[in-house]
Protein backbone atom coordinates (compact mmCIF):
# COMPACT_ATOMS: atom_id res chain seq x y z
CA UNK A 1 0.00 0.00 0.00
CA UNK A 2 3.24 2.50 0.71
CA UNK A 3 4.36 1.78 -2.47
CA UNK A 4 0.95 2.38 -4.50
CA UNK A 5 0.85 5.88 -2.22
CA UNK A 6 4.51 6.86 -3.35
CA UNK A 7 3.94 5.72 -6.93
CA UNK A 8 0.70 8.01 -6.88
CA UNK A 9 2.29 10.83 -5.04
CA UNK A 10 5.39 10.84 -7.33
CA UNK A 11 2.92 10.99 -10.41
CA UNK A 12 1.08 13.77 -8.94
CA UNK A 13 4.16 16.12 -8.08
CA UNK A 14 5.37 15.62 -11.85
CA UNK A 15 2.20 16.41 -13.13
CA UNK A 16 2.03 19.40 -11.21
CA UNK A 17 5.66 20.44 -12.48
CA UNK A 18 5.06 19.78 -16.19
CA UNK A 19 1.54 22.49 -16.04
CA UNK A 20 4.09 24.73 -14.21
CA UNK A 21 6.63 24.60 -16.71
CA UNK A 22 4.31 25.17 -19.38
CA UNK A 23 3.17 28.18 -17.59
CA UNK A 24 6.25 29.47 -17.54
CA UNK A 25 7.90 28.51 -20.68
CA UNK A 26 4.49 30.03 -22.26
CA UNK A 27 2.61 28.94 -25.68
CA UNK A 28 5.16 28.02 -28.84
CA UNK A 29 5.29 26.76 -31.50
CA UNK A 30 7.25 23.72 -33.74
CA UNK A 31 8.54 26.91 -35.68
CA UNK A 32 11.43 29.05 -35.94
CA UNK A 33 9.57 32.02 -34.82
CA UNK A 34 9.04 30.33 -31.77
CA UNK A 35 12.40 29.07 -30.83
CA UNK A 36 13.60 32.34 -31.94
CA UNK A 37 11.91 33.83 -28.76
CA UNK A 38 12.72 30.94 -26.43
CA UNK A 39 16.55 31.46 -27.74
CA UNK A 40 16.25 35.21 -26.94
CA UNK A 41 14.40 34.54 -23.66
CA UNK A 42 17.12 31.81 -22.44
CA UNK A 43 19.88 34.51 -22.82
CA UNK A 44 17.90 36.76 -20.80
CA UNK A 45 16.47 34.18 -17.75
CA UNK A 46 20.98 33.48 -17.69
CA UNK A 47 21.74 37.25 -17.59
CA UNK A 48 18.87 37.56 -14.87
CA UNK A 49 19.71 34.73 -12.86
CA UNK A 50 16.10 33.11 -13.40
CA UNK A 51 16.79 30.01 -12.81
CA UNK A 52 12.92 28.58 -13.02
CA UNK A 53 12.42 29.08 -16.79
CA UNK A 54 16.05 27.89 -16.91
CA UNK A 55 15.08 24.37 -15.19
CA UNK A 56 11.76 24.29 -17.22
CA UNK A 57 14.02 25.19 -20.56
CA UNK A 58 17.12 22.95 -20.03
CA UNK A 59 16.63 18.83 -20.17
CA UNK A 60 17.69 16.73 -17.48
CA UNK A 61 20.42 15.32 -19.87
CA UNK A 62 21.45 18.96 -21.18
CA UNK A 63 24.99 19.65 -22.05
CA UNK A 64 27.41 22.27 -23.05
CA UNK A 65 30.46 21.47 -24.67
CA UNK A 66 33.59 24.30 -25.31
CA UNK A 67 37.21 24.56 -25.24
CA UNK A 68 36.61 25.01 -21.28
CA UNK A 69 34.79 21.35 -21.03
CA UNK A 70 31.82 20.21 -20.84
CA UNK A 71 28.84 21.29 -18.53
CA UNK A 72 25.80 20.25 -17.47
CA UNK A 73 22.44 21.17 -16.59
CA UNK A 74 23.41 22.02 -12.77
CA UNK A 75 26.57 24.15 -13.89
CA UNK A 76 24.38 26.26 -16.10
CA UNK A 77 21.88 26.54 -13.44
CA UNK A 78 24.18 27.48 -10.50
CA UNK A 79 26.20 29.94 -12.91
CA UNK A 80 23.13 31.44 -13.72
CA UNK A 81 21.44 31.69 -10.24
CA UNK A 82 24.99 34.14 -9.67
CA UNK A 83 23.36 36.29 -11.75
CA UNK A 84 20.39 37.29 -9.69
CA UNK A 85 19.01 40.87 -9.66
CA UNK A 86 21.86 41.63 -12.26
CA UNK A 87 20.87 44.63 -14.09
CA UNK A 88 24.29 44.42 -16.54
CA UNK A 89 22.89 45.26 -20.25
CA UNK A 90 21.78 41.79 -22.78
CA UNK A 91 23.63 42.31 -25.62
CA UNK A 92 21.88 41.82 -28.76
CA UNK A 93 23.54 39.06 -30.82
CA UNK A 94 23.00 39.30 -34.63
CA UNK A 95 23.51 36.37 -37.33
CA UNK A 96 21.55 33.53 -35.30
CA UNK A 97 19.24 31.28 -37.76
CA UNK A 98 17.08 28.91 -37.10
CA UNK A 99 15.87 25.34 -38.58
CA UNK A 100 13.72 23.08 -37.66
CA UNK A 101 13.84 19.83 -38.50
CA UNK A 102 10.58 17.91 -37.41
CA UNK A 103 10.37 18.17 -33.53
CA UNK A 104 13.99 19.04 -33.75
CA UNK A 105 14.97 22.59 -33.46
CA UNK A 106 19.18 24.33 -34.36
CA UNK A 107 20.42 27.37 -33.51
CA UNK A 108 23.35 28.56 -35.47
CA UNK A 109 25.55 31.39 -34.48
CA UNK A 110 28.99 32.62 -35.95
CA UNK A 111 30.15 34.99 -34.04
CA UNK A 112 33.28 37.13 -35.03
CA UNK A 113 35.84 37.75 -32.52
CA UNK A 114 35.79 41.04 -30.06
CA UNK A 115 37.46 43.88 -30.97
CA UNK A 116 39.75 44.34 -27.72
CA UNK A 117 41.07 40.37 -28.92
CA UNK A 118 39.53 38.89 -25.36
CA UNK A 119 37.20 36.79 -27.36
CA UNK A 120 38.26 34.56 -30.12
CA UNK A 121 35.61 33.95 -32.52
CA UNK A 122 33.43 31.20 -32.76
CA UNK A 123 30.90 29.10 -33.95
CA UNK A 124 27.42 28.23 -31.77
CA UNK A 125 25.09 25.76 -31.57
CA UNK A 126 21.78 24.91 -29.35
CA UNK A 127 20.01 21.57 -30.10
CA UNK A 128 16.53 21.76 -28.99
CA UNK A 129 13.83 19.41 -29.00
CA UNK A 130 10.31 19.91 -29.31
CA UNK A 131 8.40 17.73 -26.36
CA UNK A 132 4.93 18.68 -24.75
CA UNK A 133 3.84 21.44 -26.80
CA UNK A 134 7.30 23.12 -25.78
CA UNK A 135 11.08 23.77 -27.28
CA UNK A 136 13.73 22.06 -24.75
CA UNK A 137 17.41 22.57 -24.96
CA UNK A 138 19.37 19.28 -25.05
CA UNK A 139 22.83 20.53 -26.24
CA UNK A 140 25.48 23.51 -26.81
CA UNK A 141 28.41 23.80 -28.98
CA UNK A 142 30.95 26.68 -28.49
CA UNK A 143 33.93 25.99 -31.18
CA UNK A 144 36.40 28.89 -31.61
CA UNK A 145 38.05 29.38 -34.53
CA UNK A 146 41.08 31.33 -35.33
CA UNK A 147 40.22 33.41 -38.78
CA UNK A 148 36.73 34.78 -39.71
CA UNK A 149 34.43 32.52 -41.75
Amino acid sequence: MRVIVAVLFCSYTLSLFAQDCRRILGEQSADAASLKRVEDRWDEAFMRGETGYLECLLAPEYASVSPKGVHDRAWELEHAAKNKASSAPITEVPGMSFEIYGTTGVMRLFKPASADGKQKAQYMADIFAFQDGAWRAVYSQHTPVESNH
